[in-house]
């Protein structure tokens, strides 16, 4: 478990940095501001596919786990 609290805390690292960028970028309708939101945008998207396998395991085990309470209960 403590490796997806470390996945979380890096895509929740990622996706405020491409909020943050994006924000940015419409407020001072910079273009090298909006370039590095794509930028951020860019590593975001490639996180997530570089770790679907391991979102997709952790959305299983949650499922699993959420039936066997539910079945305890």
């Amino acid at each position: 478990m403590a490796d997806y609290k470390g996945m979380l805390a890096e895509l929740a690292e990622l996706a405020t940095e491409e909020q943050a960028m994006l924000t940015i970028s419409v407020i001072t309708k910079s273009d090298e501001s909006f370039d590095r939101f794509m930028d951020a945008r860019e590593r975001l998207s490639k996180w997530i596919v570089e770790h679907a396998a391991a979102i997709d395991e952790a959305i299983t085990e949650k499922k699993y786990n959420d039936m066997l309470n539910e079945e305890v209960r």
